[in-house]
């Protein structure tokens, strides 16, 4: 008899308090929808973000201006609007710091990728690398970046005359977590003499296993900031790596820039906006005139 007692008591508790449950309910509800609009409208608002790197060896190939984005992420739309940014801008080089696809989704008619990074050489000279989500469709990716003419760089090296006459060194490694990372086929011992060298890598926490070698500027991204940033600063929330957005000063005089990157990990970014990043490099003030 106490079980029923039991039952009946719960039945009149839930039914006098019945609108409480449902407002409630709905708060939950009406709060998760506006979290999820919230989220795909931050990822929705591509940002042109610039800054001014200064580095001695680098500063020897100045001035020069730099694009460069990462971790498309199969999205088609965001390519189209870096190409259109880019053609404002009218950058020097242009670097993509890999993960042009998702590894869950199909990377089908690759038509518009293609047409995109041919635009993109048309604008300045494009070199790419691989990211983690890339190996998983590596054979398709690869095929792009052929047949659009840009330069893919998988643990190699090439050197680069700027506008100025300079030649610096670009070297673009495999990715650190697919176990094709291999620092001793491009690049040099630190002490030795080489060009200034800018280092693509997809993932900045490979930077700790690359400290007795010679570069000058780490490009990376795979961290897209976290997609979440702390509201009216600077600073983001990554699980990923200490070092998630922005510029930050190395060993040795060695610099990092991770972007934020241009997609999305289920299309949502709080405080966190995807970005194109125009990296300006000044001259040496002594060659001023």
């Amino acid at each position: 008899m106490k079980k029923p007692a039991l039952i009946s008591r719960m039945a009149q508790h839930i039914k006098r308090n019945m609108r409480r449950y449902s407002v409630a309910a709905l708060s939950l509800v009406l709060c998760y929808c506006t979290a999820v609009h919230f989220g795909l409208w931050g990822a929705s608002k591509l940002e042109r973000n610039t800054c001014s790197i200064t580095a001695n060896s680098l500063n020897q190939a100045g001035p020069l201006k730099i694009a460069f984005f990462s971790d498309i992420h199969n999205s088609e739309g965001k390519l189209i609007q870096v190409v259109e940014l880019l053609k404002e801008e009218k950058p020097d080089i242009i670097f993509f710091g890999g993960d042009l696809v998702y590894a869950d989704d199909r990377f089908k008619r690759t038509k518009w990728a293609v047409d995109a990074f041919r635009q993109l050489n048309t604008i300045a000279p494009t070199f790419v690398i691989l990211g983690n989500h890339d190996y998983e469709k590596q054979e398709q990716v690869e095929r792009v970046y052929q047949a659009a003419g840009v330069t893919l760089l998988r643990n190699q090296s090439v050197d680069w005359q700027t506008p100025t006459g300079t030649m610096i060194r670009i070297v673009g490694l495999g990715d650190y977590n697919e176990g094709d990372e291999m620092p001793d086929t491009c690049l040099s011992a630190d002490s030795t003499e080489t060009p200034p060298v800018i280092l693509l890598a997809h993932d900045p926490e490979c930077r700790w296993n690359l400290r007795k070698y010679k570069w000058d500027l780490l490009l990376s991204g795979h961290t897209h900031g976290g997609q979440l940033g702390i509201p009216f600063t600077d600073k983001y929330i990554s699980f990923r790596s200490s070092a998630p957005a922005g510029h930050y000063h190395f060993e040795n005089g060695k610099q990092i820039f991770v972007t934020r990157g241009t997609g999305a990990i289920l299309g949502m970014r709080f405080f966190c906006p995807p970005e194109v990043n125009i990296i300006n490099i000044p001259a040496n003030k002594s060659d001023k005139k």
